[in-house]
This record gives C-alpha cells, sequence and structure tokens, in this order.
C-alpha cells in the first residue's frame, strides 16, 4: 500500500537523519533570537538563522528590505525562517531519499 501525500510529505521533511540534523541546527541558531530581549545587545541575534536559511531566506527577506526601512516586522521574519527551514529540511529528505535508492542493490527479476 501507498503513503498518501500527506504523511509522504511529513516523512520527508521529518523523518530522515539530514533533515533532522538540518532541523536541529536550525533550532540551536534560532535560540538566540527567543533570547534577544534579556540580551545587551540583540543586533546580531538573527545573524546565524539567516545564515542557515539562506538560500531561499535571502529571497524571502529582500521585500522587507526594499522599501528602504532596515527594520524588520518580527512576524514576517519569523514565519519566512520557519517556511525556508521547513522547505530546506523537505529539499535535503527529498536527495537523501534519492541517494538511498540510487545506493540500493538492484534487484532483476527475469520473466
Amino acid at each position: 500500500m501507498r503513503d498518501s501525500r500527506p504523511r509522504t510529505l511529513v516523512r520527508l521533511t521529518f523523518a530522515n537523519p539530514a533533515s533532522l540534523v538540518y532541523l536541529g541546527l536550525v533550532v540551536v541558531a534560532s535560540l538566540p533570537v527567543v533570547f534577544a530581549p534579556w540580551s545587551a545587545d540583540p543586533s546580531f541575534a538573527p545573524l546565524w538563522l539567516i545564515m542557515i536559511t539562506m538560500p531561499t531566506s535571502g529571497f524571502l527577506l529582500l521585500p522587507e528590505f526594499a522599501n528602504g526601512d532596515s527594520v524588520l516586522s518580527t512576524g514576517y521574519f519569523l514565519s519566512a525562517m520557519a517556511f525556508c527551514a521547513l522547505l530546506h529540511a523537505f529539499l535535503l529528505g527529498l536527495a537523501y531519499r534519492a541517494i538511498r535508492k540510487s545506493l540500493a542493490p538492484q534487484v532483476r527479476t527475469t520473466a
């Protein structure tokens, strides 16, 4: 029986080692953002989170800076970072599955 699409999407995003390691790195990188209000200088808090999610976060954060305002709105920033992290985890899951399938021994059947 084949998996349903939502279940496959969840398995590719969360249930493989590559995605789990990446999401763990994102969680660790987001800790300074969570604790930034209580630190002395919160200006560099989102730096690691932006760098880890960079390929797509650069495109998603571009409209925020395009209007000349250098201040990020918190809701847009956090939702963009979450979307980027989940997208990257899904793509890592696809790559992991493709590598696993290519390394699996091919069984030939004769008819």
